[in-house]
């Protein structure tokens, strides 16, 4: 729902979609964060790990939708 929110609350698709990804990337910091506390590991680095994979997973789902559709 994180990555779908800006979509339903916004008029233009353009604005969602840098607010999107935007809020997408602070939610998996977060999330990482949080895993790099209960994990054990140094938070803050879980934290960038966590955006990276998560960001680049991202970024290739939506090249291949755009090139297939």
């Amino acid at each position: 729902m994180i990555p779908l929110a800006p979509y339903m609350l916004m008029h233009s698709a353009r604005s969602a979609l840098v607010w999107s990804v935007l809020v997408t990337l602070l939610a998996l910091a977060v999330f990482g964060f949080i895993k790099g506390r209960f994990t054990g590991t140094r938070p803050l680095r879980s934290g960038l790990q966590t955006v990276v994979i998560g960001g680049l997973a991202a970024g290739a789902a939506f090249l291949l939708a755009k090139l297939f559709a």
